[in-house]
Parts: C-alpha cells; structure tokens; sequence
C-alpha cells in the first residue's frame, strides 16, 4: 500500500509505481523474487489496509511512538524533513512554537503524520483536514489555509506540477519532533520469516 506522493512514489506508466522510494522496494521485492501489487490510494485508506490486514507492506511511512506496535518495521527508505510553510507575502504570519497554530488555519492531509501529530497536540481545532498533499498546497495558494506541512523536495516537485516557486513560500517552523526518516512496514501479522528476510535484504540495500 502506498499514496501518491511524488517525488518519493506515484503511478507511472502501465500500471507500475515510480519514485525514488517506490524504486527501492521496487528493487528489495525484484531481488526477493516476490510478486506483489503495490496499489496506490489515499493514505487514510492505505494506512486503514496496512494496520488490519496480514501480509500487508505500506510506504513511505514515518514511524511515531503512536505507530510503533502496529507495524513491523521494515527499515528506512529515505530521509526528510518536515516543516510548517505560509506564503512568504503573508507577513502577518509568525509561528515560533506550536502553540501559534492557534491563531491559523493548518492544512493537513487525513491521517498523516503531521496530522496525527497535531492532533496529539490537542491542535484539532485549528486543522483544515484535507485528502491528499496536492490539495494542500493549491489551499494554501488560494488562501484557503494560513499553513501547510511538507518538505523541501515535494515542494520543489508539487511547484514544477503546479507552477509555482519554492521563492513563493515560507518556511516557519521545523516539525523536529517528527521522525525525519520515511519506512518500509508491514502489517503485524506477517510472518517473522519474511520479516526477517525482508529486513535484511533492506539493510543490505542501504
């Protein structure tokens, strides 16, 4: 299971999933010789599947103290960062801390992790919950959220998609509190055999 989440991974020509981190379990599965469809859907549903059925794997996943006993942990695919960003001509924006969030409306995808982390937060009331990353940047251009989480490189990439600059944005705030590292993980029921090899064959890999 995984969403579309380019650059890291997203749907590509005849039915296959691209990206730098759909390449390396691509790659782990290829050397395994294990056949499996890898199906790209919103997260919310992709993380529904990924916890409830067996023999499930989900990517890209950041792993949490919330997250931690429901998946294996597989190994890490790639690494990120993760900040809070406002259109650089809202100057009316300050945000020092998280408890600022208060004053803004916060675009966040359903069932992330910066979702899931606000809301640990006890930040719900200021959450505009949105179904995909795309949705949240076109929001924030249009005026219809103060703040949105992502990275440097999906920004740079939803730009080149949407057309706009990474010059237009601001960036307020590091989320460092985050795991800034993206997993591979499968549902907890898999069988520790294929757990094993699969993380060893991860490890290998990077």
């Amino acid at each position: 299971m995984t969403e579309n989440l380019p650059p890291y991974q997203m749907p590509g020509p005849q039915g296959k999933v691209q990206g730098v981190a759909a390449e390396k379990v691509n790659k782990l599965l290829s050397d395994l010789n294990i056949t499996a469809d890898i199906q790209v859907m919103p997260w919310a549903r992709a993380y529904k599947i990924a916890v409830n059925e067996p023999g499930t794997l989900i990517f890209s996943i950041v792993r949490t103290p919330a997250r931690e006993g429901l998946f294996h942990w597989l190994g890490v695919l790639m690494s990120t960062k993760t900040y809070l960003i406002s259109l650089r001509k809202r100057k009316d924006i300050k945000v020092e801390g998280l408890v600022d969030l208060l004053n803004y409306r916060v675009g966040v995808k359903r069932d992330d992790v910066v979702f899931q982390y606000l809301q640990s937060k006890g930040m719900l009331d200021t959450i505009v919950v949105l179904p995909e990353t795309f949705v949240t940047v076109k929001m924030l251009l249009k005026g219809r959220a103060d703040i949105i989480a992502a990275s440097p490189i999906h920004l740079d990439y939803m730009c080149e998609k949407i057309g706009c600059n990474r010059s237009d944005f601001r960036f307020l705030f590091e989320l460092d509190e985050l795991s800034n590292d993206f997993y591979l993980a499968a549902n907890r029921q898999t069988s520790a055999d294929i757990i094993l090899l699969l993380q060893q064959k991860l490890a290998e890999q990077n």
